[in-house]
């Protein structure tokens, strides 16, 4: 493996400087100096201008990680076969690296059009992330120090940042290639605000910057989740700090861009520092994914494990009722279901909403997500208790009475009607709400315990808050949002049932009838594959329809695509390595479905 670790960071540093070379590229307008491709005016090196020289130089660097490419997977065809994470990875370079070489050839001979500039970079991006993958875990982590539960939460956390910073990039991308960068000539504002409102570029430019802010926060969280594990990976905490540095330093330089009028080298400076802060996420990412596969030793695991319930019972009495009242309302369902409801409201309104409207959105959406999930729990206390998953949950573990549970999800969703409805509009309020009682009566009480079709047809409460976002900004609902409406909604049933085929043991003990504990896992598998298809095929119909435009239609077959070759592996692997991948995936997957259709809106 030594070979492989050498030849993939050589292609790392050579594919990084790539990238920065191409930032450079772009901001000097040197990518038209060569018209023709490969060729440079003919020749096979063109001795013009600086900005030829500067074109040529990174069409030849290109080559040579092209080279590099092909030995490292050369020696992971003949050295790494049998580690199937190398292997996929050895099949999925070349194929990005074609897909890069004929992006990089269209961008000249398309005159440098912003979607292919934008496909180029992100293309660039995932191939430097593939040989970031290969170079980190061809080594072997030292023994895990960390309960393995927490080292899967912070590798979920720095993986959700890596793609957050991975769509601002390709948003700065488009930015830059579709001649935003200038559009707001105020810097952290966009000011004049009357003018920047009605003008395309500078809604674009301003989506950019308010996506930007929402990243930075995600990436403190992650420096700070990463320094509290100071002692178990200080190489780790380290490394997000580094992240988080760069991070304010090519904020700050993107703010350069526009109080100097864009000179060249700090736009690609700017370039340079996000890559470098994708690079940095990415390696975090992957050490921490390495570290899980070091497995304690069952002894240190059983010493961790006492040790974690020691610092449980020092935790303050207010912290522990806090933590456990926020328990009952689900948070880490409610943050999706927020993230696909402002993305409907930045598609309806194709831009941003004013900040009171969507922050009272969210506000009276999370509570009526709370209100639902709080009331589920009291419902579900019997069975909660009976499975393993639910069992640490804030009423079976005894930390909230049933009856203050209730009372509190009661409150919520009273709270949360009386919020839309003041500050929103009357058929947002009426919309969460009948969510809740769909989610309460037809979902918990009707379904849930009697039919294995309990998560196909309760699966519509999840799906409202789209509708919610949407008429919050429009007043209505129009076929736009019912198909988004749609999407959510054929999203659950693979979502969900790649999560009952890992727990089936937790549902069988507690008389639930999901569809593997009625019909077997081989139907589930066969039903996840279905739905998946059946997925992408309403996904497409937004594009049918005109209502979104090419990039959409490009991203949204790409991502269908590895959903359903995840469930075609699923289909295939009786083992529960591919139901955890398809549960994790599918996540990422709305997130990143909806991310797409708020930028693609926004340019369309």
């Amino acid at each position: 493996m030594t070979f492989i670790r050498r030849v993939a960071w050589v292609a790392v540093i050579a594919t990084y400087f790539l990238i920065a070379l191409g930032g450079t590229v772009l901001a000097t307008d040197s990518g038209l100096s060569c018209p023709d491709w490969p060729a440079c005016n003919g020749q096979a090196y063109y001795a013009g201008t600086y900005h030829a020289f500067l074109e040529q130089f990174h069409r030849f660097t290109a080559a040579g990680v092209s080279v590099l490419i092909v030995l490292l997977v050369v020696g992971l065809m003949m050295r790494a076969r049998q580690d199937r994470t190398l292997f996929a990875m050895a099949i999925l370079a070349p194929i990005l690296l074609m897909i890069q070489i004929v992006l990089g050839g269209l961008t000249v001979l398309w005159k440098l059009p912003p979607q292919i500039i934008t496909a180029h970079l992100g293309t660039a991006l995932a191939l430097l992330a593939t040989l970031l993958t290969v170079a980190v875990l061809s080594s072997q982590a030292a023994p895990n120090k960390e309960l393995p539960t927490k080292t899967r939460k912070f590798a979920q956390l720095a993986i959700s940042n890596a793609l957050l910073v991975y769509i601002l990039m390709l948003l700065g991308s488009y930015v830059t290639g579709s001649g935003a960068a200038l559009a707001c000539p105020g810097w952290p504002l966009c000011s004049p605000a009357s003018w920047a409102i009605s003008n395309h570029l500078a809604s674009i430019n301003i989506l950019h910057r308010v996506y930007a802010v929402f990243v930075g926060l995600v990436t403190l969280w992650t420096v700070i989740a990463a320094v509290r594990r100071w002692r178990v990976a200080r190489g780790q905490a380290i490394l997000a700090l580094l992240g988080g540095t760069l991070f304010v330093g090519q904020a700050i330089v993107g703010g350069l861009i526009v109080l100097l009028n864009e000179p060249a080298f700090v736009a690609g400076l700017h370039l340079a520092l996000a890559a470098a802060v994708w690079a940095t996420l990415v390696i975090l990412a992957l050490l921490a994914v390495r570290q899980l596969r070091a497995t304690p030793l069952p002894q240190e695991l059983e010493r961790m494990e006492l040790a974690e319930v020691e610092e449980r019972k020092k935790a303050s009495v207010v912290r522990q009722t806090i933590s456990s009242y926020v328990d009952l309302m689900k948070p880490h369902v409610t943050v999706l279901l927020l993230g696909i409801t402002a993305a409907a409201m930045a598609i309806a309104y194709r831009g941003l909403p004013s900040f009171m409207l969507v922050f009272s959105t969210l506000l009276g959406g999370a509570m009526a997500a709370g209100s639902a999930n709080c009331i589920n729990c009291y419902i579900d206390r019997d069975i909660d208790q009976l499975m393993g998953r639910t069992q640490r949950r804030s009423i079976p573990a005894g930390r909230v009475e049933p009856r203050q549970a209730l009372i509190f999800g009661i409150v919520l969703g009273v709270v949360a009607f009386i919020v839309l409805f003041l500050f929103v509009n009357l058929l947002s309020a009426v919309l969460a709400c009948s969510a809740i009682f769909f989610y309460i009566f037809v979902y918990t009480l009707g379904l849930k315990r009697t039919s294995m079709q309990n998560i196909v047809i309760g699966g519509a409460a999840g799906a409202v808050p789209v509708l919610v976002g949407w008429a919050a900004v429009t007043n209505n609902l129009s076929l736009p949002a019912l198909w988004l409406f749609a999407i959510v909604f054929y999203w659950t049933p693979p979502h969900f049932w790649a999560l009952s085929l890992l727990i089936q043991k937790d549902y069988e003990k507690a008389g639930i009838p999901m569809l593997p504990v009625v019909m077997g896992e081989a139907e589930t598998r066969r039903q996840i594959l279905l739905y998946s298809l059946l997925l992408l095929a309403v996904t497409l119909i937004l594009f049918v329809m005109g209502t979104m435009g090419y990039i959409y239609l490009v991203c949204v077959v790409v991502l269908g695509a590895i959903m359903i070759y995840l469930a075609l592996r699923l289909w295939n692997d009786e083992s529960k390595k591919w139901a955890r991948t398809l549960f994790w995936y599918s996540n990422m997957y709305l997130a990143a479905i909806f991310a797409i259709m708020v930028v693609d809106r926004v340019i369309h």
